[in-house]
């Protein structure tokens, strides 16, 4: 992979580390003192994420935000919890409005990791099932090795995750096979893809988009370029002819195991379908743990692995929730769990993007 792409990626990812450690709206004991030290919060808080002050709905939402401030606060203060929360762009939602598929949005069954499949998708992998976990690194990050393009916020829109992810992912394997890392279009996956709406929609529907053979995704920002992401479904303007990045086809790891999907990401960022429930929505650093289901309504790019000081395995996953959330929008889960599904559902519907050269 090219030099430049490789400086690119250390001046990223310092980046990431530096913002990481910052909370943007902290909340404290002071805080919660008093009506109106947390209305004083509040209004921090609607500064930083842009809250609505409609006359009407703001104390039903300060109700709502004072009910989740309480939350993180009194989670925060475990010692026995390996991550934290905090106060993000869903404080003021309920937990019926986070869950209605605008925040999330992978229209997906429980049981999809056993639906029938072509022979065209499916991944039996048998050199991954019989790889022992000592023929990888015992760490690794994609963002280190310029494969990762940067977090982006989805908004309010549950079908553009699909697009950011299909971007994100099909870029990445991109850059590892030619050393360019491409920023892709998220809005022509929306518009052209026929996966969803904003409401929610189906990731595996929507990369079919970036590998039939008549197009592939457009680039942001340099002429051939898609129209700029405006959160909701537009009319398709794909131009088949003049494509940036080609995709040769997909895989998908159906109940997967820990070390097929270890020695997978080793390889390339990995698409996985997940449960993101409130817990999720709250965290903010450290390595989450749950509690979460898996009932799958959200997708993921597992950029790499790693293990804490203490001993603590964990993938890096990328949200498409923007900077704001998480560790700089992405999150450490735990591995090694213990379960089938592993945390959160991740084993169940891993998939990820195939390029010849």
């Amino acid at each position: 992979m090219g030099g430049v792409v490789l400086a690119a990626a250390a001046v990223l990812l310092a980046a990431v580390v530096a913002v990481a450690a910052a909370e943007l709206v902290p909340v404290t004991d002071k805080d919660l003192e008093s009506e109106a030290s947390l209305w004083s919060l509040y209004q921090r808080w609607l500064s930083v994420y842009n809250g609505s002050l409609d006359l009407v709905e703001k104390p039903s939402r300060f109700d709502t935000f004072k009910e989740n401030a309480r939350h993180i606060n009194e989670f925060n203060k475990r010692e026995d919890e390996p991550y934290k929360l905090g106060l993000n762009q869903f404080s003021d939602l309920t937990e019926e409005e986070f869950d209605s598929g605008m925040y999330t949005g992978a229209m997906l069954p429980e049981d999809a990791g056993n639906v029938s499949l072509s022979s065209s998708t499916v991944d039996d992998d048998k050199l991954l099932a019989s790889a022992a976990a000592g023929k990888v690194p015992a760490k690794w990050d994609w963002r280190r090795h310029g494969a990762v393009t940067p977090v982006k916020n989805q908004r309010n829109c549950g079908a553009e995750l699909l697009g950011f992810l299909d971007g994100g992912f099909c870029g990445g394997i991109n850059a590892i096979k030619t050393g360019k890392l491409r920023t892709l279009s998220e809005q022509e996956v929306l518009d052209c893809s026929g996966a969803g709406t904003c409401k929610g929609g189906d990731p595996y529907r929507a990369f079919d988009h970036a590998i039939s053979p008549r197009l592939a995704l457009d680039q942001h920002g340099n002429p051939p370029y898609y129209p700029a992401y405006v959160a909701e479904k537009k009319k398709c303007r794909f131009n088949p002819r003049k494509p940036v990045v080609k995709i040769n086809g997909k895989r998908m790891m159906r109940d997967t195991t820990e070390a097929q999907l270890l020695c997978r990401v080793y390889k390339q960022p990995v698409l996985v379908a997940i449960e993101a429930n409130r817990a999720f929505s709250r965290y903010s650093k450290g390595v989450f743990t749950g509690p979460c289901g898996t009932r799958l309504n959200h997708a993921v790019l597992v950029v790499g692995y790693g293990t804490t000081a203490n001993g603590v395995d964990y993938w890096i996953v990328k949200n498409s929730w923007g900077k704001g959330w998480g560790e700089n929008g992405y999150i450490r889960m735990k591995r090694n769990v213990g379960t089938k599904a592993g945390l959160c559902g991740i084993y169940k519907t891993p998939m990820y993007p195939i390029k010849n050269k």
